[in-house]
């Protein structure tokens, strides 16, 4: 079957949404991925006659015409003129219109910018026409298209390509598989509009339950952290809440939720666990690596897990936690037996042999190696450091009784052992990580 050439001249994406997914089509494409005016049908009937075809054809292109008389009209339609219509169209009962919603977005799309340092007015333009599209006729007959139209109208209407590339990604990634805007606007755009959707939801209390999400807020909060962990970018994340409830209250909406910060946090955070997990990380290294920092960390917090991970079963990561977890298991047993207070903090002048010193020494260098690292943190560098300790640590426990005699040198070694594990917990808080 064909349909007229001529609607090839609007965006392929109608085009695709006509056939395969209103008409159960199977439409084509050319050497260049290019959509082409003919298209596949399946019918259980001979079509001798071509009534079958000829059918199909007159209801395609019946559906064609209208898209195209939408589109020719909608994308002359100004974008920045139509901002002020969205007052008209309410975005959620208790937070406003979708005139609100872009003007939030609009102030914390601009925070964003600063991090990702890039222009903040081509970042509050892209967020305050982002929205405009929803009024268009196009998106009331194509809705799985909000976003991606409002691009195509940007671009027709002359706006900077980077722009138009935020609106049309804005509302991605969709879920776990999804593709995940790599431009620096698009991802300032993109986490803008799910912290305004997530707080303004928490605030009024349409949080997910355990059988429900109505609103796909889990979806969302996925997106949110896909967009963080696969652009390796770190934001303060409880910032760009707190300034996101901030937004809402400038403009009159007070949330009753009043735990907003922590629930949604700790929501994010059950959702970066839930995507380790189908990244085959280890639930005992998830729970380490958790435990060891915040949701301002996310981008490290995966790094440390997933190389922590590959190696576990290795050599390497079998010396780490051999070495790690025979020292607190010492010091474990004599804490629990005895309230020993420790500071981790013990005396050079107490040592009576090589190996404490040797142990001291070692411990001293892996301590200088922490305080040197920067954000690039070579994190297989830093494991490999830490395994090389098992030399040293495994002779101090061969050739040295902990639970000596004398009070003072038995409490010394314990702060010795402290010490050891406190550097060692500078990477994660490998107690919590069950033996190879």
């Amino acid at each position: 079957c064909k349909f007229d050439q001529k609607f090839l001249k609007i965006p392929k994406e109608i085009l695709v949404i006509t056939m395969r997914y209103h008409q159960k089509y199977f439409h084509t494409h050319d050497k260049k991925e290019n959509v082409t005016n003919e298209f596949l049908v399946v019918a259980n009937n001979k079509d001798l006659k071509n009534f079958i075809k000829l059918g199909n054809e007159r209801v395609v292109e019946a559906r064609l015409s209208d898209a195209e008389f939408f589109w020719e009209k909608n994308k002359s339609q100004n974008l920045v003129k139509q901002v002020t219509r969205l007052k008209t169209m309410n975005y959620f009962n208790g937070l406003g219109s979708y005139f609100d919603k872009v003007q939030r977005m609009k102030k914390l799309a601009g925070m964003i910018s600063d991090d990702l340092l890039i222009s903040k007015d081509k970042v509050e333009l892209s967020a305050s026409v982002c929205k405009v599209d929803l009024m268009s006729d196009l998106v009331g007959e194509f809705p799985e298209l909000q976003g991606v139209m409002g691009g195509y109208f940007a671009k027709s209407q002359g706006f900077d390509k980077e722009i138009c590339l935020a609106i049309s990604e804005h509302y991605l990634p969709l879920g776990a598989d999804s593709k995940v805007p790599k431009n620096s606007f698009s991802i300032a755009l993109a986490l803008a509009d799910k912290i305004d959707t997530l707080v303004g939801f928490f605030g009024i209390d349409q949080k997910p339950t355990s059988s429900k999400d109505p609103y796909a807020l889990r979806r969302l909060a996925l997106g949110a952290v896909r967009l963080l962990i696969e652009n390796d970018k770190e934001f303060k994340v409880k910032d760009l809440i707190n300034y996101s409830i901030l937004l809402y209250e400038e403009q009159g909406f007070k949330f009753a939720n009043n735990s907003l910060q922590k629930e949604l946090s700790e929501f994010l955070m059950d959702r970066f666990k839930y995507y380790m997990k189908e990244k085959n990380i280890r639930s005992d290294i998830i729970e380490s690596s958790l435990s060891s920092h915040g949701i301002d960390s996310l981008v490290k917090i995966y790094k440390k897990a997933q190389e922590f991970n590959k190696i576990i079963s290795k050599q390497i990561g079998i010396d780490i936690l051999s070495s790690y977890k025979r020292a607190l298991n010492i010091l474990e047993g004599e804490i629990n037996n005895q309230e020993l207070e420790l500071s981790g903090t013990p005396d050079p002048g107490l040592f009576k042999n090589d190996y404490e010193n040797s142990l001291y020494k070692k411990i001293n260098e892996l301590r200088k190696y922490f305080l040197s690292i920067n954000k690039d943190e070579n994190y297989n560098l830093t494991l490999s450091n830490l395994a090389t300790a098992k030399t040293v640590i495994f002779e101090f426990f061969d050739n040295v009784i902990v639970n000596d005699d004398e009070k003072t040198i038995k409490k010394n070694r314990l702060e010795l052992l402290q010490m050891l594990c406190k550097t060692f917990e500078n990477y994660i808080n490998f107690s919590n990580i069950e033996s190879v």
